[in-house]
């Protein structure tokens, strides 16, 4: 029986690809037609595109978005925001999972993808994680962006989690420190089973329900870089519990 499942993932798979890149190819043009029209306004409408791509994952493969969202949240708001790492299902997730502007925090690495090179380029600031100077010069892009209004948002683990027990991976202080720096609030978010629809492991996938829980903001208003260690390890204990809970588990396992 296995075998016949994997077989049957594996079709899947294929079949959710050639979606995938086919929804690419069709917006493809219009990311520069905007490009050149907008220019440096063109993050609205590229973003646009992008939970296009997102959407029609949902549609034709099966793969649903099912919003939790806290209603004392103010959408008006500039936040800086974060949300938990599992898999590489996670990207069209975070394209889709919050409306306006939106700058992603991402590695170098994925400007070498062909066809998504185009679209990193105008929707992530991209970061050689190897060099100090270069992750300096990607946190001040982001600072920059943040004065004029985007949102950002960042995996605050700096990688997928690939760990099976541990809720989450320990956290970075690149998102913490921009809020702080900025007075920008955090909102996280904890997305649920885009590990089980896309495994680590075995990247076979299958069709499913992904759910997608926004908390209100931590406010960071006064805190300065001392704060940083606090802020982030609290926030960390509530993504973590939040994890736990919303997959039915009360502790590691």
């Amino acid at each position: 029986m296995r075998p016949i499942i994997n077989f049957l993932k594996l079709l899947y798979t294929i079949y959710t690809a050639i979606i995938f890149v086919s929804l690419v190819i069709i917006t493809l043009p219009f990311f520069f037609i905007f490009s050149a029209i907008f220019k440096d306004k063109a993050l609205i409408y590229v973003m646009t595109l992008c939970r296009i791509i997102s959407f029609g994952l949902m549609a034709f493969c099966g793969i649903i978005y099912r919003f939790h969202t806290d209603k004392r949240i103010d959408k008006k708001r500039t936040y800086v925001l974060i949300a938990n790492h599992r898999s590489n299902l996670d990207a069209p997730v975070a394209a889709y999972s919050w409306g306006g502007k939106v700058r992603y925090l991402a590695k170098k690495e994925l400007l070498k993808i062909p066809l998504l090179s185009s679209i990193f380029k105008v929707t992530t600031v991209n970061v050689d994680r190897s060099s100090r100077e270069d992750r300096r010069k990607s946190v001040d892009r982001l600072k920059k962006y943040l004065s004029e209004g985007d949102n950002i948002f960042i995996f605050p683990e700096g990688t997928r989690n690939k760990t099976e027990n541990d809720p989450l991976i320990p956290f970075k202080d690149g998102a913490f420190s921009i809020a702080i720096q900025t007075q920008t609030p955090i909102l996280p978010m904890v997305y649920y089973n885009t590990d089980n629809l896309m495994p680590n492991k075995l990247p076979l996938m299958r069709p499913g329900i992904i759910h997608i829980y926004q908390y209100p903001p931590f406010e960071v208003a006064g805190l300065t870089e001392a704060d940083l260690p606090a802020l982030k390890q609290q926030i960390y204990d509530f993504m973590e519990a939040k994890y736990l809970e919303v997959s039915g588990k009360n502790t590691k396992s």
